[in-house]
C-alpha cells in the first residue's frame, strides 16, 4: 500500500500578508461591534429618568448660582468668562465653583408657589 503523506506546504509572503489583514479586519470589526453596544448601554443609561432628573438639577443649581453671582449677565458674557477661563488652573477652578455652588446655588427657604 502506498502512502499518501502530505507534504508540508511553506506559504508564500504574500498568503501570509494577505492572512494578517483579514484577521486584522476580523479584529477590528468585533471591536466596532463591541464599542456600538457599549455606546448603546450608554445611551441607555443616561436617558433613564432618574439620571434626568439629577441633570435637571444641576442645571437649576447652576441656573441660580449665575443670576446670584451676576445678575445682569447673558450668555454672551458667560462664553466670554469661559472663554478667559480656560488658561486657569482647571483644579483650582473646580475647587472655587464647587464653593460658589454651594453659597448661591441652593434653592430659596420657604414655601414654593404651586405649579400649574
Amino acid at each position: 500500500m502506498e502512502e499518501n503523506t502530505k507534504k508540508r506546504r511553506r506559504r508564500s509572503t504574500d498568503e501570509r500578508l494577505a492572512d494578517l489583514e483579514r484577521k486584522q479586519a476580523e479584529t477590528k470589526a468585533k471591536l466596532e461591534a463591541q464599542l456600538r453596544a457599549l455606546e448603546e448601554q450608554k445611551k441607555r443609561l443616561v436617558s433613564t429618568p432618574a439620571t434626568k432628573k439629577a441633570s435637571q438639577e444641576r442645571q437649576k443649581r447652576f441656573d441660580r448660582a449665575v443670576k446670584a453671582i451676576a445678575p445682569d449677565w447673558d450668555e454672551r458674557h458667560l462664553i466670554a468668562a469661559i472663554a478667559r477661563a480656560v488658561d486657569m488652573d482647571a483644579e483650582m477652578l473646580l475647587a472655587e465653583g464647587e464653593v460658589l455652588l454651594e453659597q448661591h446655588g441652593q434653592p430659596r427657604r420657604g414655601r414654593r408657589p404651586r405649579q400649574g
